[in-house]
C-alpha cells in the first residue's frame, strides 16, 4: 500500500505543512514515511533497525527560493542512490544541521561523524548515506542549485565537508540556523527570501577559500546567476546583452544554463517573481501599486506579470497581498 503525502499531512493555517507517523498504524509507519519524504523533500531510501518501532515527523515551510524542513526521527538509515537520482534528478543542495543525536555521513568521498550543531552541504545529484543509530533531530534548508550558484561558485567542492561550530563563520552559520523553526518563520522581521540569502551568505563565508578552485565553467555559471540577480529589474534584459557583458557567446550562455537544467528565460522569470513576492509580503511596500511593483521587477506589462504570478503562486498579485493583510500565509509551490 502506498501512503502519499496527502494521507498523513496536517496543516496549521497554510504556512507550515506537517507529516507524522502518528497519523497511520504502527506497521505502516516506515512505508508512509518513505513516501512522505520522497514527495515532500527528495527521493530517498529509508530503513530502520530490525525490531524497532519507527516514528518520525516533518515540519516544512517555504523560505523564499529555499525550503525549510525540520525532521524528528528515531534510529534510521537514509540513502540517496544512483538509481534514485536517475528517477528524480533534482538539482538541489541541502544544508543540513544536526540538532540532536549523532550520525555518520558518507558523501562525495568523505566520511564523518556529525554531532549536534554541525552543518554539512549535501548535493542531491550525488549518492550519499546518513546513518543515525540514535533518535535525531535535524534541519534541512533546501536550495535550488541555480540559485545557490549566485553565492557559491562551486558548491560541489563544499559538499560533504562538515562545518563544525567551533569558531569563526562556521560558528555564526550554526548559530543562525539554530534559530530557524518553520512555525516561527512567519513572525520574523525580515522577508523569507532575505533570510534565505542570509543563510547562503553565511554558508559562503563558512566554506571559505580552502575548497578546490572552481573551474572556468563554474565561475561563468556563478557570474551568470549573479548577473540575473543584479539586472532582473531591466525590462528588456536579453541573453545577448548578458552574454556580451560577460564576454561569451549567446550560444555558450544557453549551454551553461542547460548544464544547470534550466533556461535563461525560465531562470530570469523565477528571479523576478520571487522578488515580486518578497515585495508584496513586505509591509513597507504596502501602498505601492501592483503595476509599479511589476515594473520594478522587470515586467513591461502588468497583465503579463499577473498571469505569470498566478501560475507560479496560485493567486493574482492583488489577491496574494490582500490575503497577507488578513493574516493568511500562502504557501508557495
Amino acid at each position: 500500500m502506498s501512503h502519499g503525502v496527502g494521507l498523513g499531512a496536517r496543516r496549521e493555517g497554510l504556512a507550515v505543512r506537517r507529516w507524522s507517523t502518528q497519523d497511520v498504524e504502527p506497521h505502516q509507519a516506515l512505508a508512509y514515511w518513505r513516501d512522505s519524504v520522497c514527495q515532500a523533500i527528495l527521493e530517498l531510501g529509508v530503513e530502520c533497525p530490525a525490531g524497532e518501532r519507527f516514528q518520525a515527523r516533518l515540519e516544512q515551510c517555504v523560505l523564499g527560493p529555499a525550503q525549510l524542513n525540520l525532521v524528528h526521527a528515531t534510529a534510521q538509515q537514509v540513502a540517496r542512490t544512483r538509481r534514485a537520482i536517475a528517477r528524480s534528478p533534482q538539482a538541489a543542495f541541502h544544508l543540513l544541521q544536526l540538532r540532536a543525536g549523532h550520525c555518520e555521513l558518507e558523501h562525495r568521498g568523505r566520511s564523518a561523524v556529525m554531532h549536534a550543531g554541525d552543518c554539512v552541504l549535501v548535493d542531491s545529484t550525488e549518492p550519499h548515506t546518513v546513518r543515525c543509530p540514535v533518535p535525531t533531530r535535524c534541519l534541512l534548508v533546501q536550495f535550488p542549485r541555480p540559485w545557490l550558484l549566485a553565492w557559491l561558485p562551486a558548491p560541489e567542492s563544499v559538499a560533504g565537508r562538515v562545518l563544525r561550530p567551533r569558531s569563526g563563520w562556521s560558528f555564526a552559520l550554526s548559530a543562525a540556523i539554530a534559530n530557524l523553526r518553520p512555525e516561527e518563520v512567519e513572525g520574523l522581521s525580515l522577508p523569507r527570501g532575505v533570510l534565505a540569502e542570509q543563510v547562503a551568505a553565511l554558508l559562503a563565508l563558512a566554506a571559505g577559500r580552502t575548497a578546490p578552485l572552481p573551474t572556468r565553467r563554474d565561475e561563468l555559471r556563478a557570474r551568470l546567476m549573479r548577473a540575473l540577480h543584479d539586472r532582473y529589474h531591466e525590462p528588456g534584459l536579453s541573453p545577448a546583452a548578458v552574454a556580451l557583458a560577460l564576454g561569451i557567446s549567446k550560444r555558450y550562455l544557453h549551454f551553461l544554463f542547460a548544464t544547470l537544467g534550466t533556461t535563461f528565460g525560465g531562470e530570469l522569470l523565477r528571479i523576478r517573481l520571487e522578488r515580486a513576492r518578497r515585495v508584496l509580503i513586505d509591509e513597507r511596500f504596502g501602498e505601492v501599486p501592483i503595476g509599479e511593483i511589476a515594473a520594478r521587477c522587470g515586467f513591461a506589462e502588468p497583465s503579463h506579470f499577473a498571469r505569470c504570478y498566478r501560475r507560479r503562486f496560485g493567486s493574482a498579485p492583488a489577491a496574494y497581498r490582500s490575503a497577507r493583510r488578513r493574516g493568511w500565509s500562502p504557501l508557495a509551490p
